[in-house]
């Protein structure tokens, strides 16, 4: 995998938060209703290669003594499966080339409902700034009826010229998950920038390929290419390994890391808010806190603890490891020292090497 590959990858890994804490600092468990086992879902000094050896695989667990594996060599794959499309290739083209859009800026009439509109604004509370209430003058797009903003905020912009600035009053939700915010009323100080016209055609040029690390388009071209069969290798994997059963009950430590990792992701997303975990969950997912979240999700929970011990079964039987080097041609060891090398062998594993050596073992029609 080269650096499309890496930098796609490198999304999804910065989700993860590895050293947050709980609200309380105190271990918290809930039961599964289907299995009875005690699940810890705390997140203090969580690190994401918890559990796991320096292979990848849980630590002191044979997972082949816990799942029965489906048929998996000589399977029968689609030679779609093994190409990526021209179609697919043009599609992630055309999301890279969003980054570089430009549009006709228009300043000759007045914001109308449905209008993507480029915007600056401050936000103050009782004449005072908060964190996160302003542009920072980089001016933002917001699409009128679409994006969504707190109360009428985006409405009070209609019938208002570019180069207009006024006050868009506006009043947070009591439960908008921001202590200092809930409830209180707010004025954004607000310049109406320009009306965003149609989109100004790009192309791929290799200045662009060269953004990404590439010398030429044709490259970065190939990069997509090869990362679309390993991603479409996935997906076919994935609907196999869940014919996978269970012989025994899930261990408690693959359990827990499960949750763990689905957790930490929103953590990041809480700390970055400047909200507890419990905060976030209520206001952004609806949920009454982390324990109800945690207790509505059993079942994934487990069907996702079943797919990680079904691939690293595959991996005990057909003895298929990641090494270091694998890791740096990932272009993932700029993150060793923040997720640990367990956790990018097994992330590797499961996205790369496992999915890859079933479809090189299939029956291509």
């Amino acid at each position: 995998m080269k650096k499309t590959v890496s930098i796609l990858l490198a999304v999804l890994l910065v989700a993860i938060t590895l050293t947050s804490c709980n609200a309380e600092g105190e271990p918290n468990v809930v039961t599964d209703p289907v299995t009875g086992q005690k699940v810890d879902y705390s997140l203090t000094n969580y690190s994401a290669s918890d559990g796991l050896d320096i292979n990848g695989f849980f630590k002191d667990i044979t997972a082949l003594d816990y799942v029965t594996l489906p048929e998996y060599k000589g399977v029968k794959v689609s030679s779609e499966v093994l190409e990526a499309s021209e179609e697919d290739v043009e599609a992630q083209i055309a999301g890279i080339l969003e980054e570089y859009a430009t549009y006709e800026e228009i300043t000759d009439r007045a914001v109308e409902d449905g209008d993507t509109v480029n915007i600056d604004y401050i936000g103050t509370v009782d004449g005072v700034e908060f964190d996160g209430g302003s542009t920072g003058g980089m001016g933002t797009d917001v699409t009128i009826g679409v994006t969504n903003y707190i109360d009428d905020f985006l409405e009070q912009l209609i019938g208002h010229m570019p180069g207009d600035v006024f006050d868009v009053c506006v009043t947070f939700p009591v439960n908008y998950g921001v202590d200092s915010l809930n409830g209180k009323d707010a004025i954004f100080s607000t310049t109406i920038n320009y009306i965003c016209g149609d989109a100004v055609e790009v192309e791929l040029t290799d200045e662009i390929a060269m953004d990404y690390g590439f010398e030429t388009v044709e490259d970065l071209k190939q990069d997509i290419r090869d990362w679309l069969v390993t991603q479409q290798k996935s997906d076919f994997f994935t609907e196999l390994i869940y014919e996978s059963e269970l012989k025994n009950d899930i261990p408690q430590q693959v359990l827990n890391f499960v949750v763990k990792s689905d957790l930490s992701n929103y953590q990041y997303y809480a700390d970055a808010y400047g909200v507890t975990l419990d905060e976030f969950m209520y206001s952004s997912l609806g949920y009454e806190n982390t324990e109800v979240y945690v207790e509505n999700n059993m079942e994934s929970y487990r069907n996702n603890a079943l797919y990680c011990l079904a691939i690293q079964a595959i991996a005990e039987k057909e003895g298929l490891t990641v090494t270091d080097m694998d890791v740096s041609d990932a272009g993932l060891s700029d993150y060793v020292e923040t997720y640990g090398m367990p956790f990018l062998k097994q992330y590797l594993l499961q996205t790369v090497a496992v999915p890859s050596f079933v479809t090189d073992n299939a029956a291509v029609e």
